[in-house]
């Protein structure tokens, strides 16, 4: 199992040459402390220079791990769900840009906050079909870029559809992809599902998970809450599971004590 920590490059505002070397400092740090790889959080992808951060990749021997794109319908309001079907065509182009930066980077394309939200101009039922569609389309463009999306069940105090693993299950079932797997948060997880069968349940769908987000009870650093992370990483670690499992917090007190205290705590439960 590999880990990675989620970083923003403040793309859409900084120079290039600023963006590039930003990304430096982050994969030279995080490569000293142990870590794989990084996950990105990005809002314009098509605004860095994908060429430096290759370069950069290969002098660290470091890899992104995913792409995060909920800053898509944070701050363009464009989401697969909307009403609006020039939003919904809006979500699906940005996450074209994502797709292309992913075939650079081998990186995953992740489909979290992106879905949106409800609207009351719309209704439950029609937004859920929105979804559906638009994801039917993003899954046939990752296919014919040969990228991976990793679909997230979130909890249902941020967003209104697919809350749990099972609803995920069922809509990656429907879509029928190939390229569209699912991303696991511990967070989201401690929060939705039933603790009497969840470690009996994710031993089950092991095999469709392709991402892991690591986040303790308290939405702060593994470790600094109650979360059982020996039983919920050994779990995939069994099974097989030997893709990304990423940091995704509060980065509090900052994202330097972050990934220090993560990546000693981890590396325990891992026995790495």
């Amino acid at each position: 199992m590999k880990l990675s920590i989620v970083s923003g490059l403040n793309e859409s505002k900084s120079p290039v040459d600023e963006v590039s070397k930003k990304f430096e400092a982050l994969c030279e740090f995080l490569k000293n402390l142990g870590f794989d790889g990084i996950e990105l959080s990005l809002l314009e992808p098509e605004k860095i220079n994908i060429f430096q951060i290759k370069e950069i990749l290969n002098s660290y021997n470091f890899e992104i791990s995913a792409l995060g794109t909920g800053s898509t319908f944070i701050r363009f309001g464009y989401s697969l769900g909307h009403y609006d079907e020039t939003l919904r065509q809006k979500a699906i182009e940005r996450l074209e840009r994502y797709m292309e930066f992913a075939v650079e980077t081998n990186a995953l394309v992740i489909i979290g906050l992106i879905r949106g939200r409800y609207s009351s101009q719309s209704s439950p039922k029609k937004e859920r079909l929105n979804i559906i569609s638009s994801l039917k389309r993003c899954a046939d463009l990752a296919e014919n870029k040969g990228v991976m999306l990793a679909f997230e069940p979130i909890n249902s105090f941020e967003i209104d559809s697919y809350n749990t693993i099972s609803s995920a299950l069922d809509l990656l079932q429907e879509i029928n992809s190939s390229h569209l797997k699912l991303l696991i948060d511990s967070y989201h997880t401690n929060l939705e599902e039933d603790p009497g069968f969840i470690w009996e349940d994710l031993e089950q769908i092991s095999s469709e998970v392709i991402h892991i987000h690591l986040a303790d009870t308290n939405r702060r650093a593994p470790g600094t809450g109650h979360f059982d992370f020996r039983a919920f990483l050994n779990t995939f670690k069994e099974a097989g599971y030997k893709n990304y499992a990423s940091i995704e917090t509060i980065m509090k007190p900052s994202f330097e004590d972050v990934a220090r205290e993560s990546i000693e705590f981890l590396k325990m439960i891992l026995n790495r």
